[in-house]
């Protein structure tokens, strides 16, 4: 799949309101039913955007008020990527955020500067 802000705006556009950022993420927790996301984060909330296997449709979503995440952590993954991690009640989730996709511009650099 080819990643393109057009693709991006076409499948967070349900979900996504003003104000918010995303990025494309991997996420590496047992808790998560495909391993490709969007994740979408404000001052509020945090949405998780699950891709089906092709990356054409969101399969499910979950969100997150920001005050119900717990053991934030915010960790350099290698040079090219962030790896962020956090629990909220019995689930704990961890993602990998490449820091820079060429064809989204800014968008992964905007959303890691949310979670400073």
């Amino acid at each position: 799949m080819l990643i393109t802000k057009k693709w991006m705006d076409r499948l967070t556009g349900p979900y996504r309101s003003s104000g918010m950022f995303r990025c494309l993420a991997e996420s590496q927790s047992l808790d998560s039913i495909s391993s490709k996301v969007i994740l979408l984060i404000d001052e509020t909330k945090v949405t998780i955007l699950f891709l089906n296997f092709f990356q054409t449709k969101v399969i499910d979503h979950l969100t997150y008020e920001r005050t119900a995440i717990e053991e934030e952590q915010v960790t350099l993954g290698g040079g090219l990527s962030v790896i962020w991690r956090f629990s909220t009640g019995s689930k704990h989730w961890r993602f990998r955020i490449i820091k820079k996709i060429i064809p989204l511009g800014d968008e992964q650099r905007e959303f890691l500067m949310q979670l400073e």
